[in-house]
């Protein structure tokens, strides 16, 4: 990882008085966007609401810009300390965190998307979309809180 740590990108974020901040602020905000949207669908599914999920599909274009803005910006800031993150079980805990949260982020968009229309009307999703929905609400939470804990824990 010293390489990394060594490349332009990451001397200038960590060297750089705003460049930090500024990228860390656009990841929280990326962030923001992903896991917000992904709530959003994640408790129309678990029951919280009675309108049509249809809507929600057009989000999917946010879910792809928020996603490649965090992905891009996470990359980043790893990359401006990036053998001290590599090192920490904490970080690591979070990147498996975020991986099943993405999968399960991923089942609930196609399931949810190809049946919808069937159950969408009367409000009670089948019980595998709840259980991929709670789940995914779990991975992401755990990847937040993992996330933030790497500035403080090892």
């Amino acid at each position: 990882m010293d390489w990394l740590f060594n490349t332009s990108l990451a001397e200038i974020v960590r060297s750089t008085t705003w460049a930090y901040p500024w990228v860390n602020a656009f990841h929280s905000v990326g962030m923001g966007f992903l896991v917000g949207v992904i709530f959003m669908v994640s408790f129309r599914v678990l029951g919280f609401g009675r309108f049509s999920i249809a809507p929600f599909q057009r989000f999917t274009i946010v879910i792809w810009i928020a996603f490649a803005l965090s992905l891009t910006t996470g990359f980043a800031l790893f990359a401006a300390n990036a053998p001290a993150f590599f090192s920490s079980p904490t970080f690591r805990i979070k990147v498996l965190l975020l991986v099943l949260a993405g999968v399960t982020a991923w089942m609930l968009w196609r399931n949810v998307f190809r049946d919808g229309a069937s159950w969408s009307a009367t409000g009670d999703a089948p019980r595998a979309h709840k259980i991929i929905a709670g789940v995914s609400v779990v991975f992401w939470l755990g990847a937040v809180f993992a996330g933030r804990m790497t500035a403080y824990l090892p």
